[in-house]
């Protein structure tokens, strides 16, 4: 898995702050019942040298220091019970002065040597998760819950086959493009009016390639644009803008929601063609999803984009009514 370094950043920084916390508030435990226990700070002042005693053992030992070692053991077994019994003798619960870790696989360290643990893991995902979720509504849309009712039975005479039969296939081309996602994944084009699922099913990819550990960016093509020209022309919120258009060009799989519903000026031709250009020259996988069909790009964008959009994607298309107004009805 490779982490978004923001993202991991973070978790990282969430992981010290509760070691920071667990130990402070260990260190007032230890003062309340050292304060009422002295005998208690003794011990574990004598526990704490153990290592340093099983050195000085096998120093002064030579190649035999089992029998020392052993009676260290022997006294050490015998402070901890010691230990033990004073604090439920004073009604304190036998471990109340215990380093308790939300992990204990490594400490709350979030890495077991140089591998990540199975807890940063989790963490990451579920930052990922969240970070998905506020942008589209992942828990109500998935492929589990998705419904071909909505599309009509009738023979489209354009295609040959009814919208559901289409839809059918389109279902099964996203599903299996999300379960084998990777960064070598094509990109896809989802093409036809408005209404037609196109949002839904890109919502469905997101979901699978985000609970596999892909980061993915979603937005509107006027979202896009507007974040950029927030730095171009020093607007408010210019960190936020920044942290958007760093997801845009850096995410695994990038969506690109509702082209062609922007405001067409030079500007938006720009950020559009170049923000293609670099993730394609990048490897970068995209879903692109336009009411717009593939001849009538270049005629509202420029050749180049055309260009890169009918020669680079996959074509997938949409047909059948308005799902919105029919679930209305």
């Amino acid at each position: 898995m490779q982490f978004d370094k923001q993202i991991l950043s973070n978790i990282l920084r969430e992981y010290e702050i509760k070691r920071e916390l667990r130990a402070k508030m260990l260190s007032e435990r230890r003062l309340e019942v050292y304060k009422k226990v002295p005998r208690i700070k003794q011990i574990d002042a004598l526990l704490k040298g153990t290592a340093a005693s099983v050195m000085k053992i096998a120093l002064e030992n030579g190649d035999n220091p089992e029998d020392a070692l052993k009676q260290l053991k022997e006294k050490n077994l015998s402070l901890q019970r010691e230990r033990k019994e004073l604090l439920i003798k004073n009604n304190i619960p036998a471990d109340f002065l215990d380093d308790k870790p939300q992990c204990s696989v490594c400490s709350d360290m979030g890495y077991i040597g140089s591998n990540p643990c199975r807890c940063l893991k989790h963490a990451y995902q579920d930052k990922l998760n969240k970070q998905l979720s506020t942008m589209l509504p992942i828990n109500d849309q998935n492929f589990q819950s998705f419904k071909l009712d909505f599309y009509p039975q009738t023979i489209d005479a354009r295609i040959g086959i009814s919208a559901r039969e289409n839809m059918r296939k389109n279902f099964e081309r996203c599903r299996k493009y999300a379960s084998k996602f990777n960064k070598n994944s094509k990109n896809l084009l989802f093409y036809g009016s408005t209404g037609l699922g196109k949002t839904f099913l890109s919502t469905c990819i997101a979901k699978v390639v985000t609970e596999a550990g892909f980061s993915v960016a979603y937005d509107t093509t006027a979202n896009i644009v507007t974040n950029y020209e927030t730095i171009k022309f020093n607007g408010v919120d210019i960190e936020k803008a920044r942290e958007a258009i760093t997801k845009y060009e850096k995410a695994d799989l990038l969506i690109l929601d509702d082209l062609g519903t922007e405001f067409s000026t030079p500007f938006t031709i720009s950020v559009i063609y170049s923000l293609l250009n670099n993730r394609l020259m990048s490897h970068k996988p995209m879903i692109i999803s336009t009411n717009l069909l593939p001849n009538e790009l270049a005629k509202h964008y420029s050749d180049a984009i055309a260009s890169r959009i009918n020669g680079e994607f996959i074509p997938i298309r949409f047909i059948g009514d308005d799902i919105r107004k029919l679930k209305k009805k």
